[in-house]
């Protein structure tokens, strides 16, 4: 049984939202030292020295407006100058992440999916999911977490009520496959509700569904629940500067993103990978995964998206990445796909796969010629090629289906006989003539959970440095590899860099940006059965990227494209030492000053609750000791990694949490 494999339903929505605060995002003004984990006051420049601002000051000017330009664009004869302000598009964000009002779409029992109610109760029910959105860097795109409080079902009961016919606790999914190609950026993710968490409705009560059974009698003879979506076309409401006026009205107003989400509710086996999709992996004819052509290089290696607001770029007129993306063939645009064999039955996941043409109508690119799946395989020395199918892409079938197309064979068909070592592709037809869009790789595939890493740095002789591990399982065709190899990791750092400023009073200046070196690399040797756990040794806060390189690969070794590789986001907290300090100086002004100001001028929605300040917002000292218990619980270690962690940043660093927890427990005389 595979993430892919029946029984599953189909889910669909068209108001998914996610609605991150943007202050820590770096995209305009280099204010954060995310390293350190502090606010950098004054901000940083290049050229100048800005003024330096009390809190309250701050704050107010986090929703000012500045004017900057691109980065790609300012060397130019056109800078593309823009209005914007520092706390960017959604400064009062709470990082919610919902699939709006998704409803299931198709279930997928027996022979046939069904995509009408009469024939099963369980089409359109609600499929919700509650979650928080935790950016590993909160500058980078390539680390974002959904770290879940809850996920629900919810269709009528045997009587025709609406009930929860399941809930659950997912665990915390992760990037996977990004496609900047589709309108606002396109990312798979995966989770699994694990039966210690899974409930279903009682039998008595639940309504005559055989999609429901299915998933009830195969969750109980597994492991739980997976639940595996894609987020698209993900768009604010409001511009910059539409929010500056909101703010100027004295508004706390949000902007988060509303978009589509497509996916898929199946069974987990209880063995399979918990948040990476394992199976027969397609990618584009090039590197990484195939050797170059002999031609350009292909748009995936050069789309260089790094930052939030990269993904934004692509489709802003005059930036390298909008002109990259309008002179990319369309062959050039397709994401991934992956592939899993059913007994008799491939199975596609296409979920970030095909881009849709640009604007609002959600229309897939239109390959006038169709697109096939085909399987090439040996005869006698001689390469064959079959159709297995006419691959029915197209908008309306990719929503109703959860992204998913299968194709049935017979066992005794060529096919049937040379699926398992042959080689899938997929193939279009251009022009009259047949382009080869993706193809199965023999590159062997490295799979990890453990693909966000919070480590805390420590002394360590003169210095200081943190370790860890990410546990590795590799496969190759979908299968834990038979023969052991070496494999190759190198230690990423990103870098920002300040922009340069024109003008200080109004402030012009060209938009921060964010790079990445190579700080390491070594090799780890794998053995048989694929699994292995590589160290993490680093000697500095920082936030890093080990990416993992098979040797049979053909990635560029110093020019990683991240959206198609693999890798493991690491964060390194700082070292903080408050241990010298005595009670009598613990005080409320010294904890706001070392931990709570941070949060109260990145993540003012914070404030509205517990009144730290600064002083220009809700301001109450005595009223924040009586959240101490509170504060007490939810910065506990056994909160770690769930959404009642606080912060939900994930960016609390253990000697800070140790000075919050002696000030709490001094609050609290215990």
């Amino acid at each position: 049984m595979s993430y892919l494999a029946r029984p599953r339903i189909g889910f669909f929505g068209t108001d998914a939202m996610v609605n991150p605060s943007t202050a820590n995002n770096e995209n305009v003004v280099h204010l954060l030292d995310y390293d350190r984990v502090q606010v950098l006051n004054p901000p940083v420049v290049e050229g100048a020295t800005l003024p330096a601002m009390d809190d309250a000051a701050y704050r107010e000017w986090m929703t000012s407006l500045v004017v900057y330009a691109d980065p790609d664009t300012a060397a130019t004869p056109s800078p593309n100058w823009q209005s914007g302000m520092p706390g960017y598009w959604n400064y009062w964000g709470d990082h919610l992440a919902t699939f709006g009002n998704a409803q299931a779409t198709s279930v997928w029992v027996d022979d046939q999916p069904v995509t009408r109610a009469a024939r099963d109760p369980l089409l359109n029910a609600y499929v919700a999911l509650n979650a928080r959105i935790v950016d590993v860097n909160p500058a980078d795109s390539y680390g974002t977490q959904f770290v879940a409080a809850g996920f629900r079902i919810i269709g009528p009961d045997r009587d025709g009520e609406l009930t929860e016919l399941v809930r659950g606790v997912p665990t915390t999914s992760f990037t996977r496959w990004l496609n900047f190609f589709r309108p606002g950026g396109a990312g798979s993710f995966q989770a699994v509700i694990p039966n210690s968490t899974l409930v279903f409705v009682d039998p008595e009560r639940a309504p005559d569904s055989d999609g429901l059974r299915a998933l009830r009698e195969g969750a109980a003879d597994g492991g739980g629940l997976l639940l595996r979506w894609c987020f698209y076309g993900m768009r604010t409401s409001f511009d910059q500067m539409t929010m500056y006026d909101k703010f100027q009205r004295g508004e706390r107003a949000m902007n988060p993103k509303i978009g589509r989400v497509v996916g898929t509710v199946g069974v987990w086996n209880g063995t399979d990978m918990i948040s990476a999709p394992v199976g027969r992996a397609l990618h584009q004819p090039g590197p990484p995964y195939f050797p170059a052509d002999g031609g350009a290089p292909r748009a995936v290696t050069r789309m260089r998206v790094k930052t939030h607001e990269d993904v934004e770029r692509v489709e802003i007129p005059g930036t390298a990445l909008n002109a990259l993306s309008a002179s990319s063939a369309d062959a050039e645009l397709v994401g991934p796909a992956m592939a899993y064999i059913d007994e008799n039955r491939v199975v596609l996941d296409l979920g970030t796969t095909f881009p849709e043409v640009g604007g609002g109508d959600f229309s897939k690119i239109d390959f006038d010629g169709g697109v096939l799946l085909e399987l090439l395989y040996d005869v006698g020395g001689q390469q064959r090629r079959t159709m297995i199918g006419v691959v029915d892409y197209e908008q309306g079938p990719y929503e109703t289906y959860g992204g998913v197309v299968e194709f049935d064979f017979s066992p005794r068909s060529e096919i049937g006989q040379h699926i398992h070592d042959g080689v899938l592709q997929l193939r279009a037809w251009v022009d009259h003539r047949p382009v080869l869009l993706l193809r199965e790789i023999g590159t062997v595939q490295v799979a990890t959970d453990d693909q966000a890493v919070y480590l805390d740095m420590a002394p360590d002789g003169p210095g200081q440095r943190a370790k860890g591990t990410a546990a590795l399982r590799l496969f190759r065709k979908g299968e834990p590899i038979t023969e052991p190899l070496t494999l190759t990791v190198q230690v990423w750092r990103d870098v920002q860099t300040p922009g340069r400023v024109n003008s200080v009073n109004p402030l012009v200046l060209t938009a921060t940006s964010l790079g990445e070196e190579k700080v390491d690399e070594f090799t780890v040797r794998v053995p048989a059965g694929g699994r292995v756990d590589v160290p993490i040794e680093v000697d500095a806060p920082a936030c890093y990227k080990l990416r993992y390189l098979p040797p049979d690969t053909h990635a560029d070794p110093g020019n990683p494209a991240w959206a198609v590789e693999y890798f493991s986001t690491v964060r390194a907290l700082p070292y903080d030492d408050y241990s010298g300090i005595p009670d009598d100086q613990l005080t409320f002004d010294l904890v706001y000053r070392e931990v709570f100001s941070y949060y109260a001028l990145l993540y003012p929605i914070m404030g509205t609750i517990i009144p730290w300040g600064p002083a220009n917002t809700p301001h109450d000292p005595n009223r924040v000791t009586h959240f101490a218990g509170l504060m007490l619980d939810v910065i506990d270690e056994s909160r770690r990694g769930t959404a009642l962690e606080m912060p939900i940043t994930r960016e609390l660093s253990a000697g800070k949490r140790a000075l919050v927890r002696r000030w709490c427990r001094k609050e609290l005389r215990i």
